[in-house]
């Protein structure tokens, strides 16, 4: 078979915090890519591509933009098979987007999991008084200006955000409910703990494991039916992110499927 004649895969990648990749400072854009790409095999390339190798090394991040990209899986994975290779992590809203295709490969040493929601809000308080600085805030209702990080949060306010998170955490555990149907003890370890892939394998969280060359291969021959020289794989490998390390902000209120910190090295 020529080269020309080849079927094509595509290789893509998740890299990093997940956020909306809109700032100007954002070197990695990751997300933004693996968007773009997602959208553009979904409106109009599904004839052009026969499997989609979803590269995923993510600690999570922003809740939002974390179930977009996995539901823009989920609408590919039945016309454009999507296979997951986890790398070091993929865990909270980085797994909601591995769950979301077809057959997820991870690492024995990779980490997944941490199915859960983290809301962070700074407070200043102590540090204005100490600074003599006085902050003044004129607002139209009671909740306008909810996680004000200069001043203390009411009870009222803090039952209110726990609500949040709770609903937030209730969608992501329905979600793989409804994309991994097989999964097994999923109330007990949608806690957000971090899983390791043997754990996971045994849950049904992940399906097999492997590696990245594993996880092609499977694609190619048990997904699509081929052997390696029927498919030829484009490759949208991420150039390196300083300028996002340096620069990236947040908000001061944001919900997260995120793990806290990725505190394993070795």
């Amino acid at each position: 078979m020529g080269m020309f004649s080849r079927k094509k895969i595509l290789k893509l990648y998740l890299n990093g915090e997940i956020a909306d990749g809109t700032s100007k400072f954002s070197g990695d854009d990751s997300v933004r890519k693996l968007k773009s790409s997602l959208l553009e095999v979904n409106r109009t390339n599904k004839d052009n591509y026969k499997g989609i190798l979803l590269k995923i090394n993510s600690p999570g991040g922003a809740a939002a933009t974390s179930e977009e990209i996995a539901k823009l899986v989920l609408s590919l994975r039945q016309d454009v098979p999507v296979v997951t290779s986890i790398g070091d992590s993929a865990c909270s809203g980085a797994y909601m987007i591995a769950a979301a295709s077809n057959y997820i490969f991870a690492n024995t040493l990779s980490w997944t999991g941490s199915i859960g929601v983290i809301m962070t809000l700074p407070n200043y308080q102590e540090l204005s008084k100490k600074l003599g600085v006085a902050i003044k805030t004129i607002k139209s209702g009671k909740m306008k200006d909810l996680g004000n990080p200069f001043r203390e949060m009411s009870p009222e306010e803090e039952i209110y955000l726990e609500t949040l998170v709770k609903q937030a955490h209730a969608e992501f555990i329905d979600f793989v409910k409804l994309t991994r149907p097989n999964a097994i003890n999923l109330d007990e370890l949608a806690d957000g703990r971090v899983l390791d892939a043997r754990t996971a394998l045994e849950n049904n969280l992940i399906d097999k494991l492997g590696t990245e060359d594993d996880a092609l291969n499977f694609l190619m021959t048990e997904i699509l039916h081929g052997n390696q020289k029927d498919f030829s794989v484009t490759d949208t490998a991420p150039k390196p992110g300083l300028l996002k390390k340096l620069f990236g902000m947040s908000t001061p209120i944001t919900i997260k499927f995120e793990l806290p910190n990725d505190f394993r090295r070795f």
